[in-house]
Order: C-alpha cells, then structure tokens, then sequence
C-alpha cells in the first residue's frame, strides 16, 4: 500500500507550489460569511427539492428525455419542446448552482483541516454528492420516472438536506466559541432518554420520509403520464406512512418534557419547539391534500414540509447527541477541548 501512496505523494509535492499562491488566498478561520455559505448550502439543497418536485408536479419529468444531454442531438432545451422542456431543463441547470456554493464551502473551510476535520468531511460530502445526485436523476430519465428510482432521487437531495443541516450547525457553534483557544460554553445537560429520543426522533423522521416517496409513488403525479406507478393500496401505504409519523410526535414531547425537567439549554429548546411546528404543520398539509384528492399546490407544500422534518429532525439529533466539539476559530494550535465536556448548543 506504501509502494501504491508513493507516486500520489510525489504528484502532490511537485504540484503544491503551483497551487500554493492559491489555496493561500483561502480563508483561515470561521467567519460570518462561512455562515452565510452555510445558510445558502441549505436553502440550495432545500431549493432543488422545490424545483424537482415542480418538475414532477407540472408532468414535466420527461420534458428532457435524453441525459445528459437534454435531446439526442442538444444539450440544452429547444422551442419545439415547450414549457415542459423549458422547466426540465432549469432545474438540471440548477445542479451547477448547487455545485458552486457546495464548493464555496467546501473552500472556505479547507484550511481548516487540522483543527475542523468534521466540517471539511462534510463538505466533502456536499461536493460529492450533487454529482451522485444528478447521475441518479439521469438515471430517472432512463427508466421512464420508475417510482423507486425516483424516490431514490429524493432521498438523496434529503441526504445533502441533513449534512447542510449539520455543517450550518457547527459553523454557528463555532461562532458562538469563547474567543479563538476553543473553549466551549457549556451547553443543558443530557441523560439517557434524551439521548435515546434523538435517535428515535432521527430514525422515524426518516422512516416518514422514505415511506412518504412510496405514496407518492403510488399517487397521480408521476411526472409524466406514460410513467409507471406503484400498484399499491392508496389507503394502505398511506396509513403505513403515519405510524413513524406518530412515534415522531410521541418522541418529539417526550423529549421537549425532558429538556424541561432537565433545565435544557434555550437553543435544544428552540430545536424542540421548532420540530413540534414542523410535525404539525406537515400534518395538517398532509391530511388536507389526501381528503381532497392531492391538489399539486399542497402537493409542493409537503415536500417542503418533508425537507423541513429532516432539518428538524437532524438539528434536534446534532443538539442532543453530536460528539462534535468546538476547536477554536482558526487557530491551529488550538487545544482539543475535552470529550466529557459538552460544547455550546
């Protein structure tokens, strides 16, 4: 294996002084604008759930029906091909937004490697995972919208939704860090059942989700009307569909009555609080739309309010069970602050 690093070493040697002058120019420390990198990592992985369910909402999954080129013959949408192409072929162009905030941030934290390893590894993660993202819908296109690759498509974007989540999370704990020696403020004490509510809360969030894609899939707006559905029972998988929901909201007030009890910190609280919101609401959505007949408007809504849950949801689980620990704002020195003592929620 030492034999097989070698050449990449050497490679690396020879190629840092050329891109020395570069990577120097790159900041050395967490700053508001990480922050606001962030903010716009998130929305943007929140935003391509929104267009590509307008995509599939509006029956224009097929408006390009080749990839990666949007017809066999053009890369980019024709006139001929109306507003179905033109809306297909917005939402593959926003992938490139996507890539260039994703590698913004992923810039802005590079030099933080020594001291801030989990932000570049999730960084890392953002940056590999659009293209994933985007070879997966072009494999949507392939298979005519099969309803599982579809949702497949989904819980990929749902994926990125979490890792922002968490990446925004650290940035503003790093801003909250006590000067630059990474010493962190203590945050509300934690027990057991918390704790093991913060996995329960993580793992039914996703269950809802990812059981939420088969009833769409077995629902009307396939993206297309050729396309394939579920052969499933509506009312079937629907009402499979709430039983994680249920233990989401049962986890949910067990948790927010042991912060109480527990003299919680008010940023674990306001993580509490804002998952109840999301759940209710959510709720309403999804009961309005099937009892009248999954109008596409509320259709959109609760796929806003699915990539929500899973923002709630991660939060509540990075504030209760996160082993991440402040290291200070760019100093490299900076000592590890110790694993007993819990960071600044």
């Amino acid at each position: 294996m030492e034999t097989l690093t070698l050449p990449f070493r050497a490679l690396g040697r020879r190629l840092a002084p050329v891109f020395a002058p570069l990577t120097q120019r790159l900041p050395t420390e967490i700053t508001r604008v990480t922050k606001w990198i962030a903010w716009a990592s998130l929305i943007a992985n929140i935003g391509i759930i929104l267009t590509g369910g307008a995509v599939r909402l509006t029956d224009s999954g097929l408006g390009c029906p080749e990839w990666p080129l949007c017809t066999e013959d053009s890369i980019v949408a024709t006139p001929e091909m109306g507003i179905h192409g033109a809306i297909e072929f917005g939402n593959r162009m926003l992938t490139y937004v996507l890539i260039a905030i994703a590698a913004a941030m992923l810039l802005s934290v590079i030099r933080l490697r020594r001291t801030h390893r989990p932000l570049v590894a999730m960084s890392l993660i953002i940056v590999a995972g659009i293209p994933i993202q985007a070879v997966i819908g072009g494999i949507t296109v392939w298979t005519n919208l099969n309803p599982w690759v579809v949702a497949l498509h989904f819980l990929a974007s749902a994926g990125l939704v979490m890792v922002a989540t968490w990446i925004l999370g650290r940035v503003n704990l790093e801003l909250r860090t006590v000067g630059a020696t990474g010493t962190p403020l203590v945050d509300g004490p934690t027990d057991r059942t918390t704790r093991l509510t913060g996995w329960v809360i993580l793992a039914s969030a996703w269950a809802a989700v990812v059981l939420g894609t088969v009833v769409t899939g077995t629902g009307p707006h396939a993206g297309d009307p050729g396309s394939p559905r579920h052969d499933f029972d509506p009312n079937l998988v629907t009402q499979l569909h709430v039983v994680p929901v249920y233990i989401l909201c049962a986890a949910t007030v067990v948790l927010m009555v042991r912060n109480a009890q527990l003299k919680a910190s008010p940023a674990q609280r306001r993580a509490g609080w804002f998952l109840l919101a999301v759940i209710v609401l959510q709720g309403i959505v999804g009961y309005w739309q099937h009892f009248t007949g999954l109008p596409i408007q509320l259709v959109w809504v609760h796929m806003l309010g699915s990539a929500l849950t899973v923002v709630a949801a991660a939060n509540v689980w990075d504030r209760i069970l996160a082993p991440y620990r402040t290291r200070g704002l760019g100093d490299p020195t900076a000592p590890r602050a110790e694993a007993a003592e819990p960071a600044l929620r």
